[in-house]
This record gives structure tokens, sequence and C-alpha cells, in this order.
């Protein structure tokens, strides 16, 4: 397989399980009751409200001028991001929006030569490949912190985002059912 069809393949595969890992988080999300966006389990912890405000800013500072300039934008104010602004759940997910946006909207605009530049953040150098699989890791344990805490605050009230406990080999029965179509 030559070098173009495997970034080919890379980026495909990460665009998928980007929009996967947004969706799952935003499965989440829809699960919280308003108060539940700026609960945290201790202080000096996380909220749902921080982790979006922090996604949502990093994005916008990596993706917003993806390489052209430094990827840690002079704008960018990202200790603000861990600090409750009192947003609402309406104006959280326009953030959450706006960051996904930016960072998916980037990913569908790389091409398979791109992956060898090279690209400025915060004044280290990095492979575009390298930019990719530090934000999918980055982004992907938020999402899961998501999940989380918006599993903890609906308490008996959530419904599964996964196979629920129980029902594996239903599941599993289902998808050969598929497979021989």
């Amino acid at each position: 397989m030559d070098a173009d069809r495997l970034g080919e393949l890379y980026l495909n595969d990460v665009r998928v399980r980007m929009a996967g890992v947004k969706m799952l988080a935003e499965g989440a999300m829809r699960q919280l009751a308003p108060d539940a966006w700026h609960a945290v389990l201790g202080p000096g912890e996380n909220s749902v409200a921080l982790l979006v405000q922090h996604l949502s800013g990093n994005m916008q500072s990596r993706w917003g001028h993806f390489m052209q300039e430094d990827g840690e934008a002079g704008s960018r104010d990202r200790d603000a991001e861990f600090e409750d602004a009192g947003l609402s759940a309406g104006q959280l997910w326009e953030r959450w929006e706006a960051g996904w946006a930016v960072f998916l909207g980037v990913l569908d605009r790389l091409l398979p030569a791109d992956l060898e530049r090279s690209v400025t953040i915060r004044g280290e150098v990095h492979t575009v490949l390298e930019a990719v699989q530090r934000q999918i890791c980055h982004y992907s344990g938020h999402a899961y912190q998501i999940v989380f805490l918006a599993r903890h605050w609906a308490g008996a009230d959530w419904q599964t985002l996964s196979i629920a406990r129980g029902q594996s080999a239903e599941f599993n029965r289902k998808m050969a059912e598929r497979r021989r179509g």
C-alpha cells in the first residue's frame, strides 16, 4: 500500500471516529439536567461546562488557523476556560458546536500529503499527523470525562450510550443477522 492510500485511510478513519466521539459526548450531555452542567464532584474539579469551554477553546485555537500560525492562538485565554462563566446549556451547546465545526472542518480539508507537513503548537514542531494524534487523545479523554460526569449526575435516569448490561449476546446476534443479510 502506498503512502497516499494509507494517509487517505487514516484521515477517513479519524473523521469517522472523531464524529463518533462527538456524538457520544452529545448523547451524554443531552441527559444533563440544567443544574448538572455546572456541578462538580469536588473542589477544583471540572464540570461538564468547564470541559465544553475548554474543548471549544482548544479546538478553535489549534485548528482555527491550522498550518498558518502557532496552534496556541495569542487570543486564547486557556486559564479562563477552567473558570465557570455561568453559561446556559444553550450557550454551551453553541460553543461546543463552534469548536467541533472548526476541528472537523480542518479534518475534512486535510489531504494525505499534508500529514508530513510541519505545524507548531506552543513553539513545538509537530508533523500534522502528530498534531492530529495529539488532539484525538486529548478530545477523546475529555469526551469520556463528560460521559462519566453525565452518567453520574443522571443516576438511575441514565440511558446507556452503548450496549446495555446483559444485552451483549442479543447485540451480537443482531449484528450477525445484519452481516448475513
